[in-house]
């Protein structure tokens, strides 16, 4: 299978380091640095928790904590650089701020790379040939920004990341990172095994602020006008990214609509109908008890809800982004022309003919971490390294 590849491939998704060291994923990555002298190193989106640092601190900052703080990786990527290999960052939906140039000057810094060719960033994909690479998330309406080369906005950022940011890691919560399948019945036994005495407070926490998302939620003049810069960025990017414009504004179309461009769709998403019809169900069976008919009426109705609800699904969305990562991967293969799709975000891996997602290095699903190889002239390779 001919690619035009200069060099070839490693691509590794969805690392997650943050400010707590994990020596064992550390150790993993740095390994597979120095194992790829001769490769181009992808780092496809995810490579950083950026999202889960407080708001309000610079991300630039940030960054430079966390490499800090993983200084065999550094070591790794800064002496790959230094021996002419190429490493190539992919913004993702948890790194979005590495779009913007203080952030990838702060990390350029760190690697001794400032002003270096060799180490680039990529706020959508990489191309290499017939090779496309990116994170994914823009097919994802949770995780999506409003256009694929939309600026980063820090208060304007997607429902996935919020929630990431100002509850999971506010609150120390980490036991919802990355269960982006969570239903509601299954948080709340989480939470109560979990926090004992104070999951009360963090369910209502929650709460208060899946409301204040909803209240946020919807189309708005800005947001539009964002969408429309980005959209004028696309001649810029082709002609870095080596696509035709023309083929861009087709593959930004196959892109998802973000889930908080609509209050509905995010009231729903955050299951908080399913919430409101129980506690309705609750507070009319108090009713009813009292003696009271519109109590007993108003308990039916909720019930009735729900369990419609609950019978289309008690997830609605299990299994759902692994399908629309798939459906993408054959949009950008007729598209762009592709032979080779590489998507990461789901965190799940999955190969279908054109199609490699290695899943995520940092939380691999069974016991060993997954990256992709591709080579000048043979099949792709999904390869394993043994959790330590």
């Amino acid at each position: 299978m001919a690619r035009s590849l200069e060099a070839p491939l490693c691509i590794v998704g969805d690392v997650h380091l943050g400010r707590k060291p994990r020596p064992e994923l550390e150790n993993a990555l740095a390994d597979l640095v120095k194992r790829h002298r001769r490769h181009e190193f992808v780092l496809n989106g995810d490579t950083f928790d950026l999202s889960a640092e407080p708001p309000g601190v610079p991300a630039d900052e940030s960054l430079r904590e966390i490499l800090s703080r993983h200084p065999d990786v550094s070591r790794a990527l800064t002496a790959h650089l230094a021996a002419g290999g190429r490493v190539s960052v992919v913004v993702g939906n948890h790194d979005a701020a590495l779009a913007r140039s203080d952030v990838q000057r702060a990390m350029a810094e760190c690697l001794s790379a400032a002003g270096s060719p060799s180490l680039c960033f990529t706020p959508w994909f990489v191309r290499r040939g017939a090779v496309h690479v990116e994170h994914g998330h823009v097919y994802d309406p949770d995780n999506a920004p409003l256009h694929p080369l939309a600026e980063f906005d820090p208060d304007d950022e997607p429902l996935g990341v919020v929630l990431m940011r100002r509850f999971i890691a506010k609150r120390g919560v980490w036991e919802f990172a990355h269960g982006n399948e969570t239903t509601p019945l299954d948080g709340l036994i989480r939470t109560f095994r979990a926090y004992g005495p104070k999951a009360p407070l963090l369910v209502l926490r929650y709460h208060a602020l899946a409301m204040s998302i909803v209240y946020r939620a919807g189309a708005s003049r800005a947001r539009d006008q964002r969408r429309l810069a980005a959209a004028r960025s696309v001649e810029a990017f082709a002609g870095r990214a080596g696509l035709p414009a023309d083929t861009l504004r087709e593959l930004a179309i196959g892109a998802a609509r973000p889930t908080h461009l609509d209050a509905l769709t995010t009231f729903q998403r955050l299951y908080l109908d399913r919430s409101l019809a129980t506690l309705a169900l609750g507070a009319a069976l108090a009713g009813a008890g009292l003696g009271s008919a519109a109590g007993a009426g108003a308990a039916a109705l909720a019930a009735t809800y729900l369990g419609v609800s609950i019978a289309r699904g008690t997830n609605r969305y299990g299994g759902l982004l692994e399908r629309r990562l798939e459906d993408a991967a054959r949009w950008v293969r007729d598209r762009a022309h592709a032979e080779l799709v590489v998507f990461g975000h789901s965190h799940r891996r999955s190969s279908t003919a054109g199609y490699e997602n290695p899943g995520s290095f940092a939380y691999p699903n069974g016991n060993e971490r997954s990256y992709v190889i591709v080579e000048k002239e043979s099949a792709p390779e999904v390869r394993t390294l043994a959790l330590r």
